[in-house]
């Protein structure tokens, strides 16, 4: 009987080890890639891992990394070869895993300077504690700086240093602001010309005679408009003349007369005089670095393409997994279908965090004229590219973002070009991609790229924003096109903090661009320096549907309705500003040649074939755009909102919006915490009795669940 029972058991375990092996593969940085895939004999690379599970026909696959870091030289792609019913990635148990497109640096490696002439260049008072990184020993390539701004294409940025898994900043003066432009001697580029001399401008301070041996370095800043800052590479100097010549052209040119038209310098030996700066030689490929005190680890990234690319398939997810030290995107989906990511950390990329759809590249491009956000490109995928200003020119662009893709409970912080950028849906016939992006924290997305990469960016038709904080950012949290989105129980704060004339969520110029709601966000602590907004709707926006908002100090304009069309705002909360609800009539003057035949506007109703289903069946006041003066603002409906502490409820005239039902108070209108307002109202609140109808607010549903890191 003993005996029968052994062999009864040896046959139990010989059949079944395979079945497990099957569904379940191990990988660890340990294994090798011709072991098993087992749990004790695992493999090393998870490129293994992906081409054994996709021999695994109608099997529900599980890749499990064990600790450690996946130093990756290539894009990690899962796509349609799979015969599996559906993968998922995953650590095994509450095991750390990074993926990494980045290489570690040695300690050791950091030698002391002995170039004489480089010594001299350094501030004495760090001339110590500075080393040198010499990548050409350590068989590393690095990537120089490039131009980064508003109307260049997005695109991998240069090698950067993390100590600790915290970015480094390049050497810059002044260390924490910026400085007024002086006179401009030759403005560049401008607006309205085709070619002209590089940009000249004279500096007014002292501080940068000091930089005479420096040659070619760069500068950034807002050089022109306030929503579009620019980095370009300097020629060189001029001491006695104070002057700065450029070697680059912006899409604006150079302007004086306005507190945000300012720079900074970036990359000098001469301002390495901090803890945690560092410079690149790229020339005699080197580093220079100041590393901050205590530093246990250093990396640099490496990565000039997409960690991990999922195409052409769908039930797949990554869960708890970090992305990181890639010089371009973190994630890329394209034509994807039930994926998930969750509970995924991606930070420390020179690109945008996760890229849901395609972007588009202008092969050969070498000017800025016409410049990345108005000309578009071709479809490119793994990209960002131009999708801009692709977006802008053929409204109905299709990312190929793919059907019921969710990114959820995930950190995104520290990244170079934006936070997420997510596409779906098609706006020629309406059809809702339904992607999402729920409960994640996303900041500090801006470390290359300012102008235009948002925390979100939404493009297509039926997508969702809910429950995410976004934080820490120079311009916009959210930046939208398309139809039919929703963005729901937001917290946004502490953005826009550099710009003028922006908004934390935007959109506009175009009409066609109906059925978005935003709802039950909270916004807070945007700068009323400049023209800051929290909801704005540019150019001519029409049908957004805006309420139980809350609007506390925030920006000097909390809403922008700029000429458009049966906006509705209803049952808002405005907190402690100068200014509410900003009007205007600008189809009427400055704005006449959008609205004219032929225009910007008419070109776009007629790319959508606003007159037919399904535009017109779906937004029936569409159809008369053009028989109800589209150039005066009408239908604009302002009812059942709370100014709290408010000097001014409308900038601009009353009658180009319909209000009613509004209470406009200083006194407490009934919060439980005057200075908490998301802690909602007393059940006898005062705002029940002076604004009919008022509902209760979803206060507790509003902003992300995650703990800060």
């Amino acid at each position: 009987m003993k005996h029968s029972l052994l062999i009864l058991l040896a046959f139990w375990k010989f059949t079944t080890v395979p079945v497990w092996a099957e569904k379940q593969i191990f990988v660890s940085p340990k294994g090798s890639d011709r072991a098993a895939g087992t749990i004790a004999h695992p493999l090393k690379s998870i490129q293994a891992a992906l081409e054994r599970a996709e021999t695994l026909e109608n099997e529900d696959v599980q890749i499990i990394l064990r600790q450690g870091t996946y130093e990756q030289s290539k894009t990690l792609e899962i796509g349609s070869c799979g015969k599996y019913t559906s993968l998922t990635i995953c650590p095994y148990r509450d095991e750390h895993v990074s993926i990494s497109g980045g290489r570690k640096i040695p300690l050791s490696s950091m030698k002391k300077i002995f170039d004489r002439k480089i010594i001299a260049r350094l501030p004495e008072s760090v001339r110590k504690q500075v080393r040198e990184i010499d990548f050409t020993q350590l068989g590393i390539p690095i990537a120089d700086l490039r131009p980064s701004g508003f109307g260049r294409p997005s695109s991998p940025a240069w090698s950067e240093l993390f100590a600790d898994d915290v970015p480094l900043n390049l050497s810059r003066w002044p260390n924490d602001s910026t400085v007024l432009i002086g006179k401009v001697l030759e403005a560049g580029t401008g607006e309205n010309v085709a070619e002209a001399p590089l940009p000249v401008f004279q500096y007014c301070e002292e501080r940068p005679s000091a930089w005479f041996q420096a040659g070619s370095f760069w500068i950034g800043g807002y050089f022109a408009h306030g929503y579009a800052s620019d980095m370009i590479r300097v020629d060189h100097l001029d001491s006695e003349t104070k002057t700065i010549h450029t070697a680059q052209q912006t899409v604006y040119g150079f302007m004086t007369g306005a507190d945000w038209r300012r720079w900074y310098a970036l990359n000098l030996l001469e301002e390495l005089d901090l803890p945690g700066e560092y410079v690149i030689d790229k020339e005699n490929e080197k580093m220079y670095v100041y590393l901050p005190e205590d530093t246990r680890t250093l990396h640099v990234s490496v990565m000039n393409d997409p960690l991990v690319a999922i195409e052409n398939c769908q039930n797949i997810t990554l869960s708890r997994l970090t992305f990181e030290y890639g010089r371009s995107i973190g994630i890329y989906l394209e034509n994807t279908h039930h994926v998930r990511i969750t509970g995924c950390t991606i930070r420390n990329v020179g690109g945008v965090g996760i890229s849901v759809g395609r972007g588009t590249e202008t092969p050969g491009k070498r000017t800025l004229r016409p410049h990345a956000a108005e000309a578009g490109g071709d479809p490119k995928s793994r990209v960002v590219g131009d999708l801009m200003g692709r977006v802008y020119q053929d409204v109905l662009f299709n990312r190929n973002g793919g059907t019921d893709n969710g990114i959820t409970d995930c950190y995104i912080y520290n990244t170079g070009s934006g936070g997420i950028s997510l596409g779906g849906g098609d706006r020629a016939t309406l059809t809702p991609a339904g992607n999402f992006v729920e409960n994640c924290r996303i900041h500090d997305f801006n470390r290359v790229e300012k102008s235009y990469r948002p925390g979100i960016w939404i493009d297509g038709v039926g997508n969702r924003v809910s429950k995410c904080d976004i934080y820490n950012a120079p311009s916009m949290a959210i930046l939208f096109h398309g139809n039919n989105h929703v963005i729901e129980f937001c917290k946004i704060t502490n953005v826009c903090g550099e710009v003028d004339d922006q908004g934390a969520i935007y959109y506009g110029r175009d009409p066609s661009e109906l059925g978005n709601v935003i709802r039950y966000c909270y916004f807070h602590k945007l700068s009323p320096r400049h023209r800051v907004t929290a909801t704005y709707h540019d150019d001519g926006a029409c049908g957004g549907e805006v309420y139980g908002n809350i609007y506390h100090n925030a920006g000097s304009l909390p809403v922008l309705i700029g000429g458009g069309h049966y906006n509705h705002y209803h049952h808002n909360i405005f907190i402690d500003s100068p200014v509410a609800i900003h009007l205007d009539n600008r189809m009427q003057n400055w704005g006449a040649g959008m609205v004219a035949p032929d225009g910007i506007i008419d070109q776009r109703l007629k790319k959508v074939k606003f007159q037919e289903p399904p535009y017109s069946t779906t937004y029936p006041f569409l159809v008369h755009y053009w028989e109800e003066d589209p150039s005066y603002p009408h239908g604009n409906v302002i009812e059942g909102n709370l100014f709290h502490r408010i000097k001014n409820i409308v900038n601009g005239q009353t009658q180009w919006g319909e209000f009613r039902n509004n209470w406009s108070t200083n006194n407490d209108p009934g919060f439980i915490d005057p200075e908490d307002p998301l802690k909602g109202f007393k059940e006898d609140a005062l705002v029940y009795k002076y604004i009919q109808d008022f509902p209760q607010l979803p206060f507790d549903q509003i902003g992300c669940t995650l703990e800060e890191l």
